[in-house]
């Protein structure tokens, strides 16, 4: 009867070891390609900042550059329209300047908040940076 057990169990413990060792490749497998794939994202990030980056420097020193443009199309319009509300206001014309829908109004103050607060805090920073630069 041992005997018999024995010769069972070897066949059938190396099936069990054998779809064992199947599992874990598939495993690894998997977990290489998921590397793999999670690689190929970051590389393909990395690149595409390189090219956004090389955009803003070759578009530094020229005036009608995209993002340059690309601000002009929202900032022009509020400056008219914030100086037609402050000149209603202040002059009482009989303008009845409307006010701006939702999300417009939002955005506005974003815009004017990007405007002069971060784009004076990297002014400050360039000009400090500048002047650190002459004293050393």
């Amino acid at each position: 009867m041992s005997a018999l057990l024995g010769f069972l169990a070897g066949p059938l413990l190396a099936a069990l070891v054998k779809v064992f060792e199947n599992r874990v490749a598939e495993r690894s497998e998997t977990a290489r390609i998921s590397a793999d794939l999670a690689g190929q994202a970051i590389r393909g990030e990395i690149e595409a900042r390189a090219h956004a980056r090389a955009v803003l420097i070759a578009e530094q020193g020229h005036f009608l550059s995209a993002a340059r443009l690309g601000r002009l199309l929202f900032v022009l319009p509020l400056g008219l329209w914030w100086s037609a509300v402050i000149a209603d206001s202040i002059l009482s014309f009989d303008w009845d300047v409307a006010a701006l829908p939702p999300p417009l109004d939002e955005w506005a103050g974003g815009i004017l908040l990007s405007l002069f607060l971060v784009d004076g805090v990297q002014g400050a920073v360039r000009a400090a940076r500048a002047g650190w630069s002459d004293k050393g």
